[in-house]
């Protein structure tokens, strides 16, 4: 069944589940639009005053629901507001395995609801000038891409950020939007220290390969660096954009998908194939690639 378009008559009541970091900058996103209100807001760790998850699925008044916690409890979450009947925001991923964002998108076309992931990287002016740059260039050749970042809080524990594989999604994108789908060649997952350091090789459907690095350690800084060569020159690591502004794009593209059954700016398809794409790295990492 079809999502039907919802008038916009009044703001879309959001519940927001997870006050963390990206809950806090989600927050001031719905509140920054006209076409959205808070209605509630739910920790991971019950405290007075904050409503409670099954509080916020059995209020009739509350459209959507924005889910900000730890990536492995994304997906029950998921459920349980899709089979309340409620429209659904999440924060990268979807889920930790394809087969569990596979059964959440069918689960939203049955109960005839938004089901939005939210990859604010695509959004961003870096990618868009990466793109500008990667048509002017023309096919891939090869070269390596590399992040860096910090492991603190719950993203150094694996059973709430999922394997290392999932924490690089968001690179996974990147690649992806500009050069099509890949398959994974090998992989290798090590473990120095108290920090974590992936390296994958990624063979592209168009031609070329590309090694994707991901480095985390306590007090790492947190950095993207682009070396890759296009048949017509090398990309580059594009300026730094300036911060803000992306959660409430965000954010508004998935109010106009309920209000005007607008397509989502990432396709079932892709987020399907990147999860893919990062099961795939698990696996041969955990053959020792």
């Amino acid at each position: 069944m079809p999502i039907r378009a919802q008038p916009p008559l009044e703001p879309l009541s959001l519940a927001l589940i997870g006050l963390g970091r990206a809950g806090a900058a989600r927050e001031r996103a719905i509140e920054a639009l006209p076409g959205a209100r808070l209605c509630a807001r739910v920790g991971r760790v019950p405290e007075a005053g904050q409503a409670t998850l099954a509080s916020v699925l059995g209020d009739g008044a509350t459209d959507a629901v924005v889910i900000c916690t730890p990536n492995a409890l994304h997906a029950s979450a998921v459920r349980r507001c899709l089979e309340a009947g409620k429209h659904v925001a999440v924060e990268y991923p979807l889920a930790l395995t394809p087969e569990e964002g596979r059964a959440l998108f069918e689960l939203a076309r049955e109960r005839d609801r938004v089901l939005h992931v939210e990859h604010i990287e695509l959004l961003s002016r870096s990618q868009q000038l990466l793109r500008e740059r990667v048509r002017a260039l023309g096919p891939l050749r090869g070269g390596r891409l590399r992040f860096r970042g910090t492991a603190r809080g719950w993203i150094a524990d694996e059973a709430l950020a999922g394997p290392p594989a999932v924490r690089a999604l968001a690179r996974l994108h990147r690649l992806t939007d500009l050069f099509g789908e890949a398959r994974v060649s090998e992989a290798r997952v090590e473990r120095p220290g108290d920090g974590q350091r992936l390296e994958a090789l990624l063979a592209f459907a168009s031609g070329g390969s590309v090694t994707l690095l991901e480095e985390w350690a306590p007090g790492l800084e947190r950095g993207t660096d682009w070396e890759i060569e296009c048949e017509g020159g090398r990309l580059e690591t594009p300026p730094p954009a300036p911060p803000g502004g992306l959660f409430q794009e965000d954010t508004e593209r998935f109010l106009d998908r309920i209000t005007h059954a607008a397509p989502p700016y990432v396709s079932e398809a892709r987020i399907l194939h990147v999860l893919q794409l990062a099961a795939g790295i698990t696996a041969a990492a955990s053959r020792g690639g």
